[in-house]
């Protein structure tokens, strides 16, 4: 008696769900966001259409989804960074922070198109400016635990700032040259350095560990 094929299992929503947003984060790296569509989507998941409507009824809703793994990323690449050792200054270690950044960036087509690149979806710049504030935050902090700060203004969030304009060199050079070139890097890190040093002082104290 012949054994029984056993059944193929079936995959479950989450393994689905990952399956699209690979297959979105692939066509993204390779042809960009003006040829994107559902089917497209389906056929480099290879799933049925219906199954990608199922979880995102529209190609917004499958780039928000993917632009929050992106957020997830760039939140465990900091966090990475604010665990490793340093006895330095605060601009080696904001350069160190921003070279990560961008190495990110470099490595990862589907991020520099989703949030570097010319669209107009409005929902994922809304997200890229909330992540932006915990991003900023958590920027903050990294720093606080190694360096006493002086006061800062309350009314902005001057982390927050460096970070977004140090990425709008960053997006404008990537919009020009499709890739982001190793002078408008080095600018980027400049600016986002230069800025906060109208706000910290050359040489910080080291903050107290206990």
């Amino acid at each position: 008696m012949n054994a029984r094929t056993p059944p193929k299992r079936r995959a479950s929503s989450q393994e689905r769900i990952e399956r699209i947003l690979d297959a979105t984060e692939t066509l993204l790296g390779e042809q960009g966001l003006g040829e994107l569509s559902m089917y497209a989507i389906a056929e480099q998941a290879q799933i049925p259409p219906s199954s990608v409507y199922h979880f995102f009824p529209q190609i917004g809703d499958v780039l928000a989804a993917l632009a929050e793994r992106v957020f997830l990323e760039l939140d465990a690449l900091l966090q990475e960074q604010a665990e490793m050792p340093h006895q330095g200054s605060w601009p080696v270690l904001v350069e160190r922070i921003e070279a990560c950044f961008q190495s990110y960036y470099q490595s990862h087509p589907a991020a520099r198109e989703l949030l570097l690149g010319a669209h107009e979806l409005a929902a994922i710049r809304q997200a890229d400016r909330q992540h932006d504030l915990q991003l900023g935050r958590r920027f903050r902090e990294c720093l606080a635990a190694r360096y006493e700060l002086p006061p800062l203004p309350q009314e902005v969030d001057v982390f927050t700032l460096a970070l977004q304009a140090a990425d709008k060199l960053l997006a404008i050079d990537y919009q020009h040259n499709g890739a982001l070139t190793p002078p408008m890097c080095r600018e980027a890190t400049r600016l986002i350095i230069g800025y906060l040093g109208l706000y910290l002082p050359a040489v910080l104290p080291v903050a107290d560990s206990r």
